[in-house]
């Protein structure tokens, strides 16, 4: 318990219950957590202004981090802890550390700096930062650190169906050419005998229409094949454990590899990719992990038919979630 009696104040966007296990992890650790979401809504709008520019909800946000550091000021903080820090202002930093003088200033960034203006504002009012990202790393000088995995996805890995359900399973949200790529990846994968599961997620009927209209690839996609509503934890563990393969395809502005990476190696399922950075890390082993060109993929029945091989056990345990933390905070 490394963090014994230390107190931590965590600002984190929402995503799914990712904050809410990191919170649970730092406190296995011996810290005492206070945890507050990063914004002020999870609406679709509030979400899409604050991605455009934070300005445009400056007051907004600003009188609600207001709230927050009023009802913490005495507490003896040993560490401020951002993830990605999306919507906060410098002003708002600028009054933690006068509050908090003796804390540590820590930020995580699990997106691309491209993909958050607010980002680079800030890096000048903290300690330590953290980027899943290495070629932001490379060119902003902070400190590369991968995503990882939690428990449940290494239980996943002590299930070994004789016969899967599915061989290639989707579970996100769907953004710029990813569909056009799902779809293509699908019918090479039913053309040679498999069976998919792919869940289309949109974050309002608004944003399906909106491009449904925009790009020619999506205009075969009906509402009915479309979600509005995401799947619980225990809904994609499930589905972890049903599938022989799951698809990954990240923004074409990101580089760093996803929280869908790291899950499924912690499954130990097989994984394909548009992500060609994927070669350079230490569990890359092209039995397990094969990586397509987003403009022609190619799916090889040998890929599908053969069983994942397992990488070392010290490489599993170094994308733990209890690691990323004690990589953080140590």
């Amino acid at each position: 318990m490394f963090l014994q009696g230390k107190r931590i104040l965590f600002f984190s966007a929402r995503a799914f219950d990712i904050p809410d296990n990191i919170k649970l992890a730092l406190e296995k650790e011996g810290a005492r957590v206070d945890f507050y979401d990063e914004r002020p809504g999870n609406t679709f709008f509030v979400k899409a202004l604050i991605r455009i520019d934070r300005n445009l909800l400056a007051r907004y946000i600003d009188r609600y981090h207001q709230r927050i550091v009023e009802q913490t000021a005495g507490n003896d903080y040993d560490y401020i802890f951002f993830i990605k820090g999306e919507s906060v202002s410098q002003k708002t930093l600028n009054h933690l550390r006068r509050l908090h003088r003796h804390a540590k200033f820590i930020i995580y960034h699990w997106d691309s700096i491209a993909n958050n203006r607010n980002a680079l504002r800030l890096l000048p009012y903290f300690d330590q930062v953290f980027s899943f990202d290495r070629s932001d790393c490379e060119k902003i000088g902070m400190n590369f650190l991968p995503l990882f995995y939690m428990t449940e996805y290494a239980a996943v890995s002590e299930i070994h169906p004789v016969n899967y359900k599915y061989d290639l399973m989707f579970v996100g949200t769907v953004h710029s050419d990813r569909y056009r790529i799902l779809e293509d990846v699908r019918k090479q994968i039913l053309g040679k005998g498999g069976r998919c599961f792919l869940y289309y997620f949109f974050q309002s009927k608004v944003l399906f229409y909106k491009m449904k209209m925009q790009q020619k690839s999506m205009r075969s996609l009906t509402r009915d094949q479309v979600h509005f509503k995401s799947l619980t934890k225990d809904q994609l563990l499930e589905l972890y454990a049903e599938s022989r393969i799951v698809i990954d395809i990240q923004h074409p502005k990101q580089t760093g590899l996803t929280m869908r990476c790291m899950e499924t190696l912690g499954a130990k399922r097989k994984l394909i990719t548009t992500n060609s950075q994927i070669k350079d890390y230490d569990f890359y082993d092209p039995n397990n992990i094969l990586v397509i060109d987003r403009n022609q993929p190619v799916i090889p029945l040998t890929f599908i038919q053969s069983a994942y091989r397992d990488v070392p056990e010290q490489i599993y345990r170094k994308y733990s979630l209890e690691n990323w933390i004690k990589t953080i905070f140590q």
